[in-house]
């Protein structure tokens, strides 16, 4: 019996060991950038800054865009979009920006509403055409509802996602895997199911796919070509590859991005980092900029534009949203009050929150 009890341990071992083995052959050494010395300038400070935080968190490339006075006055790209090619990350590299999609969703929303006369208030049922219309048991959620995360919908759970058909992930099919809301707890409860159902929406009363209404609606009016709503990743170069830490040693692999929607409204945008400058422009000047109109709809007399998070970095008060998914990671943020937008898209999962450290950080150095 002992002799049993010591093959089992040693073959335990043995497997553990492998498996460490394993992790350090399919990883990547830590990126190392040199920092700039003794910087001098503002852009040169922030160079310095994003060149040490690459490889103290571990992080193969990342772009950074800041938007300040109505201008963009701060946009480049760091490290590798591909540590296997080595490939360099520009700014013309494709990147998820996984729920900062949601945004845009939102926009998208708001300029077909906008251009109806529809309140915001409306149930979302009523605008569905008849033969596409849910149960009674829907009626009385509304855009809103949908838009601030309090319909009562719940997501699905992941590990049922992994298994669902490809068929049935199709964003047409979305409601034939809606469960039946909790309309008597209707308190914000995040779940993306909220905004593949705006998504399922706008492409039912449009005629169109929900990739081609964002593009047509919100992606090219903001001079965003090369971005849109995909099916499938990785697309056709250039794409960028994410990834996260290993288990156990300090190195980096490679992850796998998977939709829980084709395409997801929440969370399946792709940009480029030169095109995400763009459209932060004019969301930085709200009334002002291109999506004015669609910033008032989703305020609807509030503050913050529903869809929208309110974020505080470094003391101060933003409007945006955080995203991560599959090895990417992202943060969009703007203050009317400051003028000043930043956004930093990532091909790392953010496990140690670089994400607001690095905005704190970036604050300190443009903000007076």
């Amino acid at each position: 019996m002992k002799r049993t009890i010591n093959y089992i341990l040693l073959g335990l071992a043995f497997w553990f060991l492998l498996f460490l083995g394993w992790e350090w052959w399919r990883s990547y050494p830590k990126v190392r950038l040199t920092p700039i010395s003794f910087p001098e300038s503002i852009a040169a400070r922030l160079d310095s800054l994003i060149a040490q935080r690459l490889p103290e968190n571990l992080i193969p490339g990342i772009a950074v865009g800041i938007i300040k006075n109505e201008k963009v006055t701060y946009l480049k790209a760091f490290g590798y979009q591909n540590l296997k090619t080595k490939d360099s990350l520009t700014l013309q590299s494709l990147i998820p920006v996984a729920s900062v999609s949601k945004l845009f969703t939102a926009l998208t929303l708001a300029n077909y509403a906008v251009e109806k006369g529809i309140s915001i208030d409306t149930s979302f049922n009523s605008i569905l055409p008849g033969n596409q219309r849910l149960s009674s048991d829907f009626e009385h959620i509304s855009l809103a509802d949908l838009l601030n995360h309090t319909s009562g919908l719940t997501d699905q759970s992941s590990i049922r996602t992994l298994f669902s058909s490809r068929e049935n992930r199709k964003l047409s099919n979305l409601p034939k895997l809606l469960k039946v809301p909790n309309l008597e707890n209707k308190g914000v409860h995040y779940a993306d199911v909220n905004f593949d159902l705006i998504g399922f929406l706008l492409a039912a009363v449009e005629g169109k796919t929900f990739e081609e209404v964002t593009r047509d609606r919100t992606l090219l009016p903001s001079a965003m070509k090369k971005s849109g709503f995909v099916m499938e990743w990785p697309v056709d170069p250039p794409s960028a590859s994410g990834y996260q830490q290993t288990f156990l040693w300090k190195r980096l692999e490679a992850r796998t991005l998977k939709f829980e929607r084709f395409p997801s409204p929440s969370s399946s945008l792709v940009v480029t980092a030169e095109e995400l400058s763009k459209a932060l422009l004019h969301l930085s000047r709200e009334n002002m900029g291109i999506f004015g109109d669609e910033l008032e709809w989703l305020k609807n007399g509030k503050s913050t534009p529903a869809g929208f998070q309110k974020i505080k970095i470094d003391s101060s008060d933003f409007i945006g949203h955080f995203g991560e998914q599959g090895g990417f990671s992202s943060l969009v943020i703007y203050s009317s009050e400051l003028d000043l937008a930043v956004f930093l898209i990532s091909n790392a999962r953010d496990k140690s929150d670089f994400r607001r450290t690095m905005a704190e950080e970036i604050l300190k150095i443009i903000v007076p």
